[in-house]
């Protein structure tokens, strides 16, 4: 079978049109659990289920894809669409940023939390700009400014406060995705009917 070329144009709108949920409710579930690890664990513990946690989003998220009735590529593949693939690449970034977070880390245990939650949280940035909606510009800013101001008013609860934020905002947007995905759902299904009665 001969491979047939997709357009930019056309591989965008196709990235568009998606929910983008199980990302979101994966890494909402990771931090969740992370609050009570930081609230009942001790300083190694607490440390390892950062790590760990966050480290595992990316898989729990082709679990929840499985819920939700997304295609989550993450694997290799030639055919994927262009745009995962420069999202992906943001994911990759934030991910690389752990060269950051790990020293300040052996220097201060407790900045972990801190530094992992605002990192990892760039990666909304350019989905908001690939989306064209607002909610990946809230996502990382929002995210940023309440991290960093929990840190510097209460560093020594960071193994819970920190958490705490990340899964909130996750959360509203989360909430703010869905509402979005709807409405695109609630325009295609208008614009089908119109189509049909024209037919």
């Amino acid at each position: 079978m001969r491979h047939v070329s997709i357009s930019l144009d056309q591989q965008l709108a196709d990235f568009r049109q998606r929910r983008f949920l199980a990302t979101p409710l994966a890494g909402m579930a990771v931090w969740s659990l992370l609050i009570v690890t930081g609230a009942l664990l001790g300083p190694k513990a607490q440390v390892l289920a950062v790590f760990v946690g966050t480290g595992s989003i990316v898989y729990l998220a082709m679990l929840f894809a499985k819920l939700t009735g997304e295609k989550v590529k993450f694997e290799s593949n030639k055919s994927r669409n262009f745009f995962d693939t420069l999202f992906l690449s943001a994911v990759g970034m934030s991910f690389l940023c752990y060269a950051l977070a790990i020293p300040f880390f052996l220097e201060n245990y407790r900045c972990l939390p801190f530094a992992v939650a605002v990192l990892t949280g760039l990666m909304w940035l350019p989905l908001s700009v690939l989306i064209q909606h607002w909610v990946g510009v809230f996502h990382a800013v929002v995210r940023t400014a309440f991290c960093t101001l929990a840190w510097i008013v209460f560093p020594e609860h960071s193994f819970v406060l920190q958490p705490i934020i990340v899964v909130v905002i996750y959360a509203i947007s989360i909430g703010v995705l869905e509402l979005r995905w709807k409405r695109m759902q609630s325009v295609k299904n208008s614009t089908l009917t119109y189509a049909a009665h024209m037919a």
